[in-house]
């Protein structure tokens, strides 16, 4: 009776394995989404940094045309990504966004 309740359990064990091991593989799948949004984070700093280099330097330019500079949002007070996105949850967190 022993060797038909293992044979019978072998099935189950198989099944349990393979969910564990999918959903190993979705775990792994989220932390490489999370990665990728890091990344793109990053970037989209870069280009922030790079924007308002621009508009600073045409800012100065008007200025010095007797034109009115352009309006500009106010500097993000981090410089680092991690520092920007540590702020960014902050501000999600105070507005109840997460």
């Amino acid at each position: 009776m022993s060797e038909q309740f293992k044979k019978s359990e072998q099935p189950f064990e198989h099944l349990i394995r393979a969910l564990q091991e999918g959903e190993a593989r979705r775990i792994s799948q989220c932390i490489q989404e999370i990665d990728h949004r890091l990344v793109d984070c990053g970037r989209s700093l870069e280009e922030y940094r790079r924007l308002r280099t621009t508009l600073r330097m045409i800012n100065t330019q008007l200025s010095q045309l007797g034109e009115q500079p352009l309006s500009v949002d106010e500097e993000l007070p981090a410089q680092d990504l991690s520092e920007l996105i540590k702020w960014r949850l902050d501000q999600f967190k105070s507005k109840g966004k997460i």
